[in-house]
Parts: structure tokens; sequence; C-alpha cells
């Protein structure tokens, strides 16, 4: 609904990547990512001017997160391996290697683990924030923390990643 706010689009048009990044790791695919940050965007309209300017950036990538466990919950889990987008880049085939390697490892991590290691690791998150972010203790993401990157060291030496198992942990 463009036009209907300018904070809101000024926002979309400089978060966008960002959020898409947080969803693609989240979710494992680009297209699954794009469908969910739309979603998660469309719900932040509705609310957007009572939220505070210093909070915009948090309450989107929340809504990102909520919008990705309501697609885990609805869509039943499709193996990642199968579907890890492909990279045009002749000169970085290493990197595209590892960046797919990567999708394919939290791929097989339940839901909020996977959204833990997220927030920890690649977002760089204080615990408490990603409590914050996860709507959950402190206590929970140290363990889902914990609990995902032992498993993240177990699979990244593996030769193949093990079939995805229980979601939503």
């Amino acid at each position: 609904m463009p036009g209907e706010d300018p904070s809101f689009d000024a926002f979309v048009r400089e978060r966008y990547g960002a959020l898409l990044r947080y969803a693609v790791m989240l979710t494992g695919r680009r297209p699954d990512a794009e469908e969910v940050v739309q979603e998660a965007l469309l719900r932040c309209l509705a609310r957007w001017r009572r939220v505070p300017a210093a909070n915009q950036v948090a309450y989107a990538r929340k809504a990102v997160y909520h919008e990705f466990l309501r697609t885990v919950r609805r869509k039943p889990p499709v193996p990642l391996e199968d579907h890890v987008d492909r990279l045009d880049v002749a000169d970085f085939s290493g990197a595209v290697e590892d960046r797919q390697h990567v999708l394919l490892v939290l791929g097989q991590l339940p839901a909020r683990q996977r959204a833990a290691v997220v927030c920890r690791v690649v977002l760089d998150m204080t615990e408490a924030q990603a409590a914050q972010e996860l709507g959950c203790s402190v206590g929970t993401v140290k363990s889902l923390t914990s609990r995902g990157l032992a498993r993240v060291r177990q699979l990244w030496g593996a030769d193949e990643p093990a079939s995805p198992g229980r979601r939503g942990t």
C-alpha cells in the first residue's frame, strides 16, 4: 500500500534488504524469505503509526520471525538441500559453496534453534536482545543457542547433511 504512510515507505526502502537477508537465514530459500518479509511488512503497516521510531527495526525483525514461525507451522518442511538458491557468481565459487553449506546446516535445525543461532551469531545480538526478539527468556535463548550450535558443529563436518529432524523446538 505505497503512499499511505511515507515513513513506512522510507523504512521499507531502507531496511528491506536487511530483513530479506534475515529471512533467508531463517527459511533457507529466497522465495520463501520474500514471502515471509512481505507478509510481515503487511502486518507491520497496520500498526506502524504506533511503533516508536527507535523500535521500528526490532519491531519489523520480530514480525519477520513470527511470520517465519507461522509459515513453518502451515507448511510441511521441505528438505533445503533440494532447494538451496544458487548464486551466479563464478569468481566466488568457494564463498557460494560455503553459503550453501551454511544454509544446509541451518536447515537441519528446528525453527526456534535456527532463529536463536541466527540472532546470536549472524545478527550478533546479545542474549537479552535475542530473548526480546524471539519473545522468550534469556535462559531459553541460551539453551536454544547452545543446542543449535552443538548441532551445527556436529553437522558441519558431515559429508551429507542429516535428514531434517523434528521442527519447532
